[in-house]
């Protein structure tokens, strides 16, 4: 096995021991406790999701929109700690792959 492929392999296991990812996780088993407020948050993402992707200019009027529908659903506890934690795995995530690359240029 070559070192990067051996560095990504602790990495990854870093990440997975990471606070995290266990609340990312604790936090969607409790959120799939409940099937249908699970489905209700899916669908409030897929539709945040498409305003993100395929709204031309400022989608500040959809996105508005989609948070005052979706409220109620908003500032349930078990939604608010999943979207929460989800945010945070993502952010670390995000960083990860930000020092990953860090210095790291194709133009050379």
């Amino acid at each position: 096995m070559d070192k990067i492929t051996e560095q990504c392999k602790e990495l990854n296991m870093l990440i997975l021991e990471s606070d995290e990812y266990r609340n990312y996780i604790f936090a969607r088993k409790s959120l799939k406790a409940n099937e249908d407020l699970f489905n209700k948050v899916m669908d409030f993402k897929s539709r945040y999701e498409d305003v993100m992707k395929y709204t031309d200019g400022n989608p500040y009027d959809d996105l508005l929109r989609i948070y005052n529908e979706n409220d109620e659903l908003l500032h349930n506890s078990v939604v608010n700690e999943f979207l929460r934690a989800e945010s945070a795995l993502s952010k670390l995530m995000r960083n990860v792959i930000a020092k990953v690359t860090d210095g790291i240029h194709f133009e050379e």
